[in-house]
């Protein structure tokens, strides 16, 4: 009888087994679900690319009386979660202007056009409501400073042409809004000040701080 017991007992741990190993299966499945609900809630399609055409005002008393300018930005984001966001962007921003340099029997009438390139890291804090989408910002980056400038140099009655550039640091503040046509499409616009080190050229004695307004419209796709 005991024996019978002993061989009844032995068929049965297996059935127990495989009921503890299906458990443990869906105890991981019901884990694995808790911690990917709120990937899906919050953060949905969270890379986005962003394009930003827009212009650049210069605000430096270095470029008093320089031209408005058109300013483009391409940018690739990440959304951590409903209220943060990090972005890398490339863009470019440019103006031109004049300036008069008096010497003691002559006057040099110098006329600059200054191309920029920058690469930026910005970090984004986010309100949602609704549809809609307001932000602040704060980043900064390298800005490759590139001026080409023409001399009308009276005194020797005649013209030259030169460029150079240079790389400075900046940084940035802002505050954008956004609204979300569908899932994947957004629309917005958006407003920054710039702030930046001078830029230095090895053939003039001009230099250069870049700040200025930075207003865009911004057009983005999540994927």
């Amino acid at each position: 009888m005991s024996k019978t017991n002993v061989n009844h007992n032995q068929k049965l741990q297996p059935a127990q087994g495989s009921e503890l190993t299906g458990i443990k299966s869906i105890f991981m499945v019901v884990l694995v679900l808790i911690f990917l609900i709120p990937i899906n809630v919050f953060a949905q399609s969270p890379f986005y690319i962003a394009l930003k055409p827009g212009i650049y005002s210069p605000q430096s008393s270095d470029l008093d009386g320089f031209d408005t300018g058109f300013n483009g930005e391409f940018s690739f984001g990440f959304r951590f979660n409903p209220n943060i966001a990090a972005e890398f962007g490339i863009g470019y921003f440019n103006t031109e202007g004049e300036k008069t340099v008096a010497r003691a029997t002559y006057v040099d009438l110098k006329n600059f056009d200054i191309d920029v390139w920058d690469f930026t890291f910005t970090l984004k804090a986010i309100l949602p409501y609704k549809k809609w989408e307001f932000y602040g910002l704060g980043g900064g980056g390298v800005y490759s400073v590139s001026r080409a400038y023409d001399v009308e140099d009276h005194h020797h009655h005649h013209d030259y042409d030169d460029d150079d550039h240079d790389s400075i640091l900046g940084a940035y503040l802002g505050a954008g809004i956004h609204y979300n046509m569908t899932p994947k499409i957004f629309l917005g616009v958006e407003g920054k000040y710039l702030w930046t080190e001078q830029a230095k050229f090895e053939h003039i004695e001009e230099k250069f701080r870049m700040d200025g307004i930075i207003a865009t419209a911004v057009i983005g796709f999540r994927f």
